[in-house]
């Protein structure tokens, strides 16, 4: 099993309401074709479901926390028997009004048992599903600390039609000690414990607030922000948004679709790493791997990458980086360098970077083996 310092966390409730990783950034990554079996780490579903989009053959969810596994059963169920307005309405999407109507005409109509199941949670979280998370409801905790001028000039940022223009905007009326301080201390180890547990960051290379700072600055100067999904969630909340730049399956378009790939899907609670090297998994052809390696030592990333490239089958996977940079050090490894670094325009600014490893690539040699291949 994987040495994952996620092992040792109490999996009591929902961790994450929102996948974070982007789908673009997946999709490009895994290259999914009709006869791939992928495996995504369930996180809150939205991933699952993206990867369903890219028509494989078989799709396995899985997380070692059954409260995922439950939500993700939950939007199954919501995309099989209902339509695209109860999914959106429950998701939050449409604010809490939205929530408390799409509930009442929705909870009559479930069976007994998901309505038994689900009611506590919707009264507990009248902001629906997407704030629900312990990392989200955190996250979106921070622009109420805010002044109502900081807060105005964060709404004015996501109104700027071009990079130029909101960098220069973000330049004169954001960036300076006050906003700084603001974020950094708010998003700190001390504080940032709020969202994830303290036992999560044993190996972090990199500080919270500061770190993230800086990456919000690199997304100003090279993302347009205003069709950013996830910079207009981390700020704002999931009302407000355009459909446009919703996950796509969270989109109307892609409803339909969805649906007929449901049958597709099989959803089990346990660890990703395990089941890839269990007879089960000996045919996933490709792999989202979230961001399990962030709990890990470098050490524990180098064994699990080495028995999962030791399998017979083919397999090419990605992870993303948040705090540590796992696969920094590619020698021994089937890193291929092109999809690795930035993700897609679409992808989270708080992200460091995504990799991609992949057995059909020769393992990258270690410099005195390049010299002596020389």
């Amino acid at each position: 099993m994987l040495q994952s310092e996620f092992c040792n966390v109490e999996l009591d409730r929902i961790r994450y309401s929102l996948v974070w990783e982007d789908g673009r950034s997946l999709a490009a990554a895994l290259n999914v074709g009709p006869a791939d079996h992928v495996l995504v780490v369930t996180s809150a579903g939205c991933n699952v479901l993206n990867a369903l989009l890219l028509h494989p053959r078989r799709v396995t969810a899985t997380d070692l926390n059954p409260a995922q596994s439950r939500l993700l059963r939950l939007k199954r169920h919501l995309i099989r028997y209902h339509d695209h307005h109860a999914l959106r309405g429950l998701l939050g999407l449409d604010g809490p009004a939205g929530v408390a109507a799409t509930w009442r005409q929705l909870a009559p109509a479930l069976p007994p048992g998901l309505r038994a199941a689900w009611a506590p949670f919707f009264a507990a979280h009248p902001g629906g599903i997407l704030t629900a998370g312990k990392l989200e409801s955190y996250v979106t905790g921070f622009y109420p600390t805010l002044p109502p001028a900081t807060r105005a000039a964060l709404r004015r940022l996501v109104q700027c039609e071009s990079v130029a223009e909101q960098a220069a905007f973000f330049a004169a009326h954001l960036h300076g000690p006050a906003f700084e301080q603001q974020f950094t201390t708010y998003f700190d180890a001390a504080n940032l414990s709020q969202g994830r547990d303290p036992r999560l960051f044993r190996y972090a290379g990199e500080a919270g607030g500061a770190t993230f700072y800086h990456r919000l600055g690199r997304a100003v100067a090279t993302q347009l922000l205003r069709d950013n999904f996830f910079f207009r969630f981390f700020f704002f909340g999931p009302t407000d948004l355009p459909e446009a730049i919703l996950p796509p399956c969270y989109q109307r378009r892609h409803f339909a679709t969805l649906r007929q790939s449901l049958p597709r899907l099989t959803i089990r609670t346990g660890e990703a790493v395990d089941f890839l090297l269990s007879p089960a998994g000996a045919d996933v052809t490709k792999a989202s791997l979230s961001n399990i390696f962030e709990y890990v030592s470098p050490e524990e990333f180098r064994r699990c990458c080495g028995q999962l490239f030791a399998r017979a089958a083919p397999l090419r996977l990605v992870f993303w980086n948040l705090l540590q940079n796992q696969g920094a050090e590619a020698a021994g490894l089937p890193l291929v360098p092109e999809a690795a670094g930035p993700a897609s325009p679409d992808a989270c600014f708080y992200f460091r970077n995504l990799r991609v490893l992949d057995s059909g690539r020769q393992p990258v040699l270690a410099p005195a083996q390049h010299a002596y291949h020389a």
